[in-house]
Order: C-alpha cells, then structure tokens, then sequence
C-alpha cells in the first residue's frame, strides 16, 4: 500500500471554508479514482494549524498512475488550495498492517 499525506497550514479564520471546499472537491475528484481505497482530510485539535489530506492506495503503480490522471489535475486546480497558507507533500510506503 502507498499513503500520501499532503499537510496545509491553514489560519483560523480560513478554516471553515477550507473545510468545505476541500471536502466538496474531494468527493467530485476522488469518487472513481482506480485503486484508491481511502481518502480523508484530517482536522487539527485545538489550536493548531496543521490539516492532513490522507490518500490510501493498493499499491504505488495505482498512485503514480494517479498523478497522472485527470482527476488529478482537477483536485489540484482547485481554488480551496489558495485558502492553505502552505502545504507539503510525504509519500508513505507500508511495512506493516494490523
């Protein structure tokens, strides 16, 4: 399995917005994506600034193959992405699964 975890910082006051936005497109890009067993986007505790988008996938090929799609493209022409004041992205590769 691969995992990429894109993280955003994101102000307080964006935050809500931020949320909607990038719930709504998640769901308008990810739906049909091949190999894609889960996405999340993962909310801060209390005070923090730090978002988590978490992307779970079969294998790397089902992710590398994703970065070339088209829905791809359009999750990341997505005007919510101007809402983060940053953001970062870390690819995972599974040792273990319980």
């Amino acid at each position: 399995m691969s995992t990429a975890v894109t993280e955003f910082t994101v102000a307080a006051p964006a935050q809500g917005a931020f949320e909607d936005h990038f719930t709504v497109r998640m769901r308008a890009t990810l739906s049909n994506v091949p190999g894609l067993r889960n996405a999340r986007l993962l909310r801060p505790r209390k005070g923090a600034h730090g978002y988590l988008a978490v992307l779970d996938f079969e294998d790397d090929a089902a992710f590398t193959a994703y970065t070339s799609s088209e829905a791809f493209r359009a999750a990341h022409a997505d005007p919510t992405h101007s809402l983060s004041d940053d953001n970062r992205v870390t690819v995972f590769e599974a040792v273990t699964q319980g």
